[in-house]
C-alpha cells in the first residue's frame, strides 16, 4: 500500500512540474509577443502625422542632382514633421515609372519628381492624380503639365544665353563646340538653343560640333578627345553642365591645348567652383539647387496642405567667373 500511494504522489508531482514548465512557457511567449506589440506601436507612434513625400531622381551619379538632394534632406530636417523617401531611376524612365508604382502602393502623401525623360512623364502624370497624390516636378520640366501639377526649376533657356554672351565677351569669333547632356531632358536641348539662338546671327561664330556628353564628366572627356583627334580647331567648348565641361578640361590639359580654349558649364557645382579658383574652367552659369529643393518641398506641402501654389516657380540664373567669384561665395 505505501508503494501505491508514493507511486500517485510521484504521478501527481511530475503532473503539477510539467504543468507549471508549460505555464511558465506560454507566459513568457505572451510576454514576447507583448513586447513586439509595444515596439511596434511605438514604432507607428513615432511615423504617425509625418508627411511623406517620394522624391524620385534619375541619377544618383550626378553632382547637381545629388547636391540638390542633400539640400532637400536638409530642409526637410529642419522641418521636422516631413518623411523624404528618395529613390535613383539610374538614367532607366522603365524604373522610374516601376518606383512611381510604388510610392503609389506606399500612399505617399505627395512625390517630387525629377524625370529621366521629359517627354514621357504622362504615364506617371496620370497614375499620380488618380491616387490622389500631389505632384511636383523639379529642374526637368515635361512637355506634359496638366492642371493641378506644378514646376520649380529655371529657365533653361537663359543658362545657354548666359553661356554664349560670356564667351562672345571672351573673343571675337572662332569655332564653338557644345557637349550636351541627354537629349531626352528639356534642359539639354534648351541649353543649346540658347547658345544657338545668341549666336544665329553672328556669322564670325561657328557652332561646328554638337555631341552628347549624358551628363557626365568622363563622357565629357571622351567627347573632347575625339574632337581633339580629329584635328578640328574649336575654340570654345560650352557644355550643358559642370561635369562634362570638367571631363573637358581634362582632355584638353592632356593635349595640352587647355590655355588656348574657353571652356564654359552649368550649375556651379563644387567642382565647377574649384575648377573656377584654379583658372581652368572660365565661368559656370549658377543654377541654384538648394533654391530648387527648397522651393520643390514648400510647392509638395502647399499642395499637400491645400494652400495657393504657382503652377511654375522659376528659380533664377546666374554668371559666375573669377570676377564675381568672392561675392557669389560670400552669399553662400
Amino acid at each position: 500500500m505505501p508503494s501505491l500511494i508514493h507511486g500517485i504522489t510521484s504521478l501527481l508531482t511530475h503532473s503539477i512540474s510539467t504543468t507549471k514548465a508549460l505555464l511558465k512557457g506560454v507566459l513568457r511567449k505572451v510576454a514576447i509577443i507583448g513586447a513586439v506589440l509595444t515596439l511596434a506601436a511605438c514604432g507607428s507612434e513615432e511615423g504617425e502625422g509625418k508627411i511623406k513625400i517620394g522624391v524620385a531622381i534619375p541619377n544618383f551619379d550626378d553632382t547637381f542632382l545629388v547636391n540638390m538632394k542633400d539640400s532637400m534632406e536638409n530642409y526637410a530636417k529642419e522641418m521636422g514633421d516631413v518623411e523624404l523617401i528618395f529613390v535613383d531611376a539610374k538614367e532607366d524612365t522603365v524604373k522610374q515609372l516601376g518606383q512611381i508604382q510604388n510610392f503609389i502602393v506606399q500612399q505617399v502623401d505627395g512625390i517630387i519628381l525629377v524625370p529621366v525623360n521629359t517627354d514621357a512623364t504622362q504615364p506617371m502624370t496620370d497614375s499620380i492624380q488618380k491616387a490622389g497624390i500631389e505632384l511636383v516636378f523639379l529642374n526637368r520640366r515635361p512637355s506634359y503639365l496638366p492642371e493641378g501639377v506644378s514646376y520649380v526649376g529655371s529657365d533653361e533657356l537663359r543658362f545657354g544665353e548666359e553661356q554664349a554672351k560670356y564667351a562672345a565677351s571672351q573673343i571675337d569669333g572662332g569655332n564653338i563646340g557644345i557637349i550636351m547632356g541627354m537629349m531626352t531632358v528639356e534642359a539639354a536641348i534648351l541649353r543649346t538653343q540658347g547658345v544657338e539662338d545668341f549666336f544665329k546671327d553672328k556669322p564670325e561664330y561657328n557652332i561646328t560640333r554638337k555631341q552628347t556628353g549624358l551628363w557626365q564628366r568622363s563622357q565629357g572627356m571622351i567627347v573632347m578627345e575625339n574632337w581633339i583627334n580629329s584635328g578640328e580647331q574649336i575654340d570654345i567648348i560650352l557644355s550643358n553642365n559642370d561635369d562634362m565641361a570638367l571631363g573637358a578640361i581634362q582632355a584638353l590639359r592632356a593635349a595640352g591645348k587647355l590655355d588656348d580654349t574657353i571652356v564654359v558649364g552649368v550649375d556651379a557645382t563644387p567642382d565647377g567652383i574649384m575648377a573656377i579658383e584654379q583658372g581652368a574652367l572660365d565661368a559656370t552659369v549658377f543654377q541654384d539647387g538648394v533654391g530648387q529643393a527648397k522651393g520643390a518641398l514648400d510647392a509638395a506641402l502647399n499642395a499637400i496642405n491645400k494652400k495657393p501654389q504657382e503652377k511654375i516657380t522659376w528659380i533664377p540664373a546666374e554668371l559666375v567667373t573669377q570676377n564675381n567669384l568672392a561675392e557669389f561665395q560670400a552669399k553662400g
